[in-house]
C-alpha cells in the first residue's frame, strides 16, 4: 500500500509575524513623523511672526512719513478716513478713523498702504487744539515801546497793521505748541495709559489677526470709536492683544518740523523792520537804538561765527573719536563690542556739521541784512553820521579754518599710518605662511625618519583639524563674552537712568524750582564772566540743566521718556540673556574642541611602535614615538622626541591646547587682523574727504561774505512799508531757509 508523507503546514500567525511591519512599528514611524512635522511648523510660525511684526513696523513708518510730509506741505493734519473711502472725512468732526491713503497719494505723500488698512487717531479737540484746520494762529512778534518787550504777536487789520490770513506751517506750529501746554480733558484724543494723555495723532496695524475675538482685526480700545488708542507699550496678554501702536507727542512734531527755528528766523526780520519803523518815526530819537542794533548785529554774526567754528571743531572731534573707535574695533578684531557700534555714530555724527555750518551762515546772512537796514535809517536820521565809520558786521572764519586743515593733515597721517601697518601686515601674513607650511612639512618629516612615509601619516591631518576648530571656538567665546559684558553693562546703565527718571517723576515740582534758581545764578556768572574761557564751561552747564527743565516741565514727555527707558531696561535685559546662552554654548564647544585637540596631539606623542617605509618600499624598519617607559624597544627608531619637538614648533609647547601665536595659528590671527585694517582704511579714506570738502566750504563762505553796504549821508533809508514788505513775504515763505 503507497503512503503519503503529509507535512503539516506552519501556524500562520508564526508566519505573519516573519513579514512586514507590525502594528506597533507603524505607530511608531507616525509618532516619529508628526513630531517632525509638529516641529517644522512651530519653526515656520516664529519666522513668520517675526517677519510679520518686521513688516507692520514698517508700514506703519512708511504711514508716519506720508502725515509729516503731508502735514509740511498743507499745514495741517489729515482727517480720519471714516467711511473707508480713502478720502479724509472732516465734517462730521470725527477724530477716530482710518488712514485717508488716497488723500495723502493726491498731496504727493505715498502712504504705503491700501485703504483700509491702519487706524488713524488725530487731535480733533475743538479750537486751538484741532490739528486738522489752518488759520492764522500765528503771528511775527511785535516790539511794544510801552513795556519794551518783544513778546506779543503782531495784530491784524481789526486792530492792528500785520496781514491777515498768512497761513503757513508756522500755524500748525502754533497749535503744536498750544496743544502741548493744554491739559488733558475729556474728548480729546488720547493714549489710554496708566496716566491718560493727549495725542497729537497715532497710528495703529492691526497685526496678523483678531486677537481678542472681538470680530475685528483691532483689539482693544483701538476697535472702538473712541478717540483713544491703546498705550504703544502695551504687551500682548494671553494672546489677546497684538496691534502695534506708532504715536506722535505735540513736542515730537514740534521739533520734527523745526518750528523753533523757523519762528525764530521770520522774528528777526520782524526785529529788524521794528527797527527801520522806529527809525523812520522818532529820527533823532532812534538813533541810539539803531546804533545798538547795528552792534548787536554784529555781535550775533561774531557769535554765530564762533559757534561755527565750535561747530568745526565738534566735528572734527568727531571724526577723531571716529577714527579712535574703528581703531579700537580693528585691534580687537571686532570683539569690542561697544566701539564697534559707536564708530558708525561718530562717522555719522560728521556728516551734521556740514548742514550746521551752512544754517549759520545763513544766520549771519540775516544779522548783516539787519544791520545794514539799521545802518541806513541811521545814515539819514543823522546828517552828521558818517556811514565808513559804522561797524559792519562780518565773520572771522580762520580758526575754523585753521583747525579744519589740520584735521586734513592729521587725517592724512592716518591713512597713511594704516596703510604702512597694512603692508607690514601682508609681509608678516607671507612669512606666517610659509613658516607654517615649513613646520607641517617637518612635522610629517620627524614622523618618517629615516624613511620616506609611516603608517601614522593620517593622524596628522586630525591635528591640524582640530588646532583650526579649538581658534575658532576661542574666538568665539572671546566675543560672546564681550557681548555678555556689553548687555551687563546696558542694563546696569538703563537701571540708573530709570532710577533719576523716577526721582524727577516724584519729585518734579521740587526739581523745577531748583533748577530754576541754579540757572537765574548761571545767568549772573556767565555775564559776568569776562573772557571765552570763563564763560564757556558755564554755558555748557546752563545748556545741560536748561534741559533738564524743559523734561520737567513736560510730565507726558518725562513719563514717556521713562517708559522708553524701562522698555530699553527690558531689551538689555533679554538680549543680556540671550548673549549669556550664548555664551555657555560656546564654551561648551571650546571645551569640546580642545578634547579633540588633545585626543589628536596624544595620538601622535603616544602612536607606539609604528612602520617606516624605507626609499619607496618594499624595506620597512620599525618607529616608535611614546611618552610611557618601555613601550619602544631596542633597534626601533625612536623618533619621541623629535615627534615632540616639532609639535611644539607648530602649535606650541602645551598638550591641552594649541597656542595663539603659534605657526599653525598665526596666518589665522594675521588674516583677521588684515581684514579689519582694510575697514579701518576706508574709513580713513571718508575721513579725508570730509575734511578736505570742509576746507573747501569754509574757504568759499570767507571768500564770498555777504554783502554789506551801509552807505553814506543823504542815502534815502529802507521806508517802513518796505520793510514791512519783506517780513510779509518771510511770513509768507515760511521762514529764512
Amino acid at each position: 500500500m503507497l503512503m503519503t508523507n503529509l507535512i503539516a503546514p506552519a501556524p500562520r500567525r508564526a508566519l505573519d509575524r516573519s513579514r512586514g511591519f507590525g502594528l506597533l512599528q507603524v505607530l511608531l514611524l507616525i509618532s516619529v513623523v508628526a513630531g517632525l512635522a509638529t516641529m517644522g511648523y512651530l519653526q515656520w510660525r516664529e519666522r513668520s511672526a517675526i517677519n510679520s511684526a518686521r513688516q507692520e513696523r514698517q508700514a506703519l513708518a512708511q504711514a508716519d512719513r506720508a502725515i509729516m510730509t503731508y502735514a509740511s506741505v498743507t499745514g495741517t493734519l489729515p482727517c480720519p478716513d471714516v467711511d473707508r473711502d480713502g478720502l479724509q472725512d472732516c465734517g462730521a468732526g470725527d477724530q477716530k478713523g482710518w488712514l485717508p491713503s488716497l488723500t495723502l497719494s493726491l498731496a504727493g505723500a505715498d502712504p504705503g498702504v491700501d485703504v483700509g488698512q491702519l487706524r488713524y487717531l488725530v487731535q480733533r479737540g475743538g479750537g486751538e487744539n484741532d490739528l486738522t484746520v489752518l488759520t492764522d494762529s500765528w503771528r511775527p512778534l511785535e516790539y511794544n515801546t510801552a513795556g519794551r518787550t518783544f513778546a506779543s504777536m503782531r495784530e491784524t487789520p481789526a486792530a492792528g497793521t500785520y496781514q491777515a490770513n498768512i497761513l503757513t506751517l508756522t500755524d500748525l506750529c502754533q497749535r503744536l505748541e498750544t496743544g502741548r501746554t493744554t491739559p488733558y480733558a475729556a474728548g480729546m484724543a488720547e493714549v489710554r495709559a496708566p496716566t491718560v494723555r493727549t495725542v497729537a495723532y497715532a497710528l495703529v496695524h492691526p497685526g496678523n489677526d483678531d486677537a481678542d475675538g472681538n470680530n475685528s482685526p483691532f483689539d482693544g480700545v483701538n476697535a472702538s470709536a473712541d478717540p483713544a488708542v491703546e498705550d504703544p507699550s502695551r504687551r500682548p496678554l494671553l494672546s489677546a492683544y497684538n496691534d502695534i501702536v506708532l504715536e506722535k507727542s505735540y513736542l515730537s512734531l514740534f521739533i520734527g518740523f523745526h518750528c523753533q527755528p523757523l519762528i525764530d528766523s521770520i522774528n528777526t526780520v520782524a526785529l529788524a523792520h521794528d527797527v527801520v519803523e522806529q527809525v523812520a518815526d522818532l529820527r533823532e530819537g532812534n538813533i541810539e537804538s539803531a546804533k545798538q542794533s547795528i552792534a548787536f548785529a554784529a555781535l550775533s554774526a561774531g557769535i554765530t561765527a564762533i559757534e561755527t567754528t565750535a561747530t568745526v571743531l565738534e566735528g572734527i572731534s568727531e571724526a577723531g573719536n571716529a577714527a579712535a573707535a574703528w581703531a579700537l574695533c580693528a585691534a580687537t578684531l571686532g570683539l569690542a563690542v561697544n566701539a564697534c557700534a559707536a564708530a558708525p555714530q561718530h562717522t555719522a555724527a560728521i556728516v551734521l556739521t556740514g548742514v550746521s555750518i551752512g544754517l549759520n551762515a545763513v544766520s549771519i546772512a540775516a544779522n548783516i541784512a539787519a544791520a545794514v537796514m539799521a545802518g541806513n535809517a541811521l545814515a539819514l536820521a543823522d546828517s552828521s553820521v558818517d556811514a565808513s565809520t559804522l561797524t559792519c558786521p562780518s565773520a572771522d572764519y580762520s580758526q575754523a579754518l585753521a583747525a579744519a586743515r589740520a584735521e586734513v593733515t592729521d587725517a592724512t597721517n592716518d591713512r597713511n599710518a594704516i596703510a604702512a601697518e597694512l603692508a607690514t601686515k601682508r609681509i608678516e601674513l607671507t612669512a606666517a605662511d610659509l613658516a607654517r607650511t615649513a613646520a607641517i612639512n617637518t612635522l610629517v618629516a620627524r614622523l618618517r625618519q629615516p624613511g620616506s612615509s609611516s603608517n601614522i601619516d593620517d593622524r596628522v591631518p586630525p591635528l591640524l583639524v582640530a588646532a583650526d576648530s579649538w581658534e575658532t571656538n576661542s574666538f568665539a567665546v572671546d566675543g560672546a563674552t564681550r557681548r555678555r559684558n556689553n548687555y551687563q553693562d546696558a542694563v546696569n546703565n538703563w537701571n540708573a537712568q530709570i532710577a533719576t527718571y523716577a526721582n524727577m517723576i516724584a519729585n518734579r515740582t521740587t526739581m523745577l524750582a531748583q533748577l530754576n534758581a541754579e540757572i537765574d545764578a548761571l545767568d549772573l556768572q556767565i555775564a559776568a564772566a569776562t573772557t571765552p574761557a570763563a564763560r564757556e564751561p558755564l554755558q555748557k552747564l546752563r545748556m545741560e540743566k536748561s534741559s533738564q527743565r524743559m523734561l520737567l516741565s513736560d510730565p507726558v514727555e518725562l513719563q514717556k521718556q521713562y517708559d522708553d527707558a524701562v522698555t530699553a531696561r527690558n531689551t538689555a535685559q533679554s538680549n543680556l540673556t540671550a548673549a549669556q546662552n550664548d555664551l555657555t554654548t560656546a564654551q561648551a564647544n571650546l571645551s569640546a574642541a580642545q578634547t579633540a585637540y588633545q585626543t589628536a596631539y596624544n595620538n601622535l606623542r603616544n602612536a607606539g611602535r609604528y612602520t617606516i617605509l624605507v626609499g619607496g618600499g618594499p624595506a620597512t624598519v620599525i618607529g616608535c614615538s611614546s611618552t610611557v617607559s618601555g613601550v619602544c624597544q631596542s633597534g626601533d627608531f625612536n623618533n619621541t622626541d623629535a615627534i615632540r619637538d616639532a609639535i611644539h614648533d607648530l602649535m606650541g609647547a602645551s598638550s591641552t591646547s594649541p597656542h595663539p601665536d603659534s605657526k599653525y595659528l598665526l596666518p589665522i590671527k594675521i588674516r583677521r587682523i588684515i581684514t579689519a585694517l582694510e575697514g579701518q582704511l576706508g574709513h580713513a579714506e571718508t575721513r579725508i574727504t570730509d575734511a578736505r570738502s570742509l576746507v573747501t566750504r569754509l574757504e568759499n563762505l570767507a571768500a564770498s561774505p555777504a554783502p554789506c553796504n551801509i552807505t553814506g549821508r543823504g542815502v534815502t533809508p529802507m521806508e517802513p512799508a518796505t520793510s514791512m514788505g519783506i517780513l510779509i513775504q518771510v511770513d509768507q515763505k515760511g521762514g529764512i531757509r
